[in-house]
């Protein structure tokens, strides 16, 4: 199991089953957002690049993608507190919080989550229902696999473009 270290990045999966497939797909999308962010220092970081968007940087949103596992796993499908720095005053808080922490807290955060969000989901089969719902219905394990796989993919994009801008790195 992935300990949020650097490590070579595969999207094959072990088997072809769906459960080894969704979560090697996820596995595969968190260790390229953490590519993305690692061996940037606390400024470039904290760049953003694009004047329009003065929260979106390397670091705020791979601390986006940690708290976003937090709710997804933790409080959406087992119905723990939301710990995440996000408020009706703040709603981008975990944005926000991003541009003042140092970059190494924020990967190892980020790190620390995917492990327990993997652990968790562990013990869960794929069928799981939600413990609270999400609108109008309880999402299963399953679909926030697969929406965190989606979202996680989203910023990655974000990410690369950001990274290029930065320092001019590019690829996988």
């Amino acid at each position: 199991m992935w300990d949020g270290g650097p490590m070579a990045r595969t999207d094959t999966p072990p088997a072809g089953d769906e459960r080894s497939v969704l979560f090697q797909m996820l596995e595969y999308v968190q260790q390229t957002a953490l590519s993305k962010v690692r061996g940037l220092d606390d400024e470039q970081a904290r760049r953003a690049p694009v004047a329009t968007s003065p929260l979106t940087t390397p670091a705020s949103l791979l601390h986006h993608l940690r708290w976003n596992e937090h709710y997804w796993v933790e409080v959406v499908l087992l119905g723990r507190d939301d710990r995440a720095p996000w408020s009706d005053e703040h709603p981008d808080g975990e944005l926000e919080e991003g541009l003042v922490l140092p970059v190494d807290e924020i990967v190892a955060g980020y790190g620390e989550q995917v492990q327990l969000s993997r652990a968790l989901l562990a013990e869960l089969d794929l069928d799981t229902e939600s413990a609270e719902p999400l609108r109008d219905f309880h999402p299963n394990v399953r679909w926030v696999v697969q929406h965190l796989v989606e979202e996680t993919a989203r910023h990655n994009g974000h990410l690369d473009l950001l990274r290029e801008m930065i320092d001019g790195s590019t690829g996988t």
